[in-house]
């Protein structure tokens, strides 16, 4: 499988877009244990600088626990610290807004590489809810909460789902159905990728 997914023996960068619990996350993190892949899920970082108490984690709380997205030039930054030298990434939660994705694309082109793959991962709104206050059941996520969840999914509609237009313009985005088993999604994931 590994062939399958490290195309033509170079490094591979691969961007999962989709709305609040549509999967990433999951897969993305399926795929990294499988493959070895870095996966950069910026709410990962997020939570971990919140979770250590530094200073961009207490500038960055005060939009998270709102359901608002984190400035562009601060995730812009932190990403950028991290894909340095990174092979075969898998980017999940970002970009998340139109001129994140641009400049993703200006530092890549700046190194002289460019993303293979652009996943969408697409899911009912209903469902989404559902998988949400699950997720705030078992994890206890201030972002879970009701009112949090209605706020992130229209940031979601206004700031994120442009950035799915803007690589479908440059015809990079393979869309999956994101229902059903976890397994089940990992499959139709893993065949986009072939």
């Amino acid at each position: 499988m590994g062939k399958l997914i490290r195309l033509r023996g170079i490094e591979v960068r691969i961007v999962f877009l989709g709305p609040p619990g549509a999967g990433k996350g999951t897969q993305a993190g399926m795929l990294t244990s499988e493959l070895g892949y870095v996966h950069l899920s910026t709410g990962d970082m997020i939570r971990d600088e919140m979770g250590r108490g530094t200073e961009l984690g207490k500038f960055t709380q005060t939009f998270y626990d709102k359901g608002d997205l984190v400035p562009d030039e601060t995730v812009i930054d932190m990403i950028k610290e991290r894909l340095a030298g990174a092979e075969n990434v898998i980017l999940d939660g970002f970009p998340r807004t139109v001129p994140q994705a641009a400049s993703l694309d200006d530092q890549l082109y700046r190194i002289g590489v460019s993303l293979d793959k652009v996943i969408y991962f697409s899911v009912d709104v209903d469902e989404l809810i559902d998988r949400l206050e699950k997720r705030r059941d078992i994890e206890g996520r201030v972002d879970d909460e009701p009112e949090a969840i209605r706020h992130r999914m229209d940031v979601y509609d206004r700031e994120t789902a442009p950035v799915v237009d803007y690589y479908r313009d440059g015809d990079r985005v393979i869309q999956i159905d994101a229902l059903g088993t976890i397994d089940e999604v990992r499959d139709r994931l893993i065949g986009a990728l072939k």
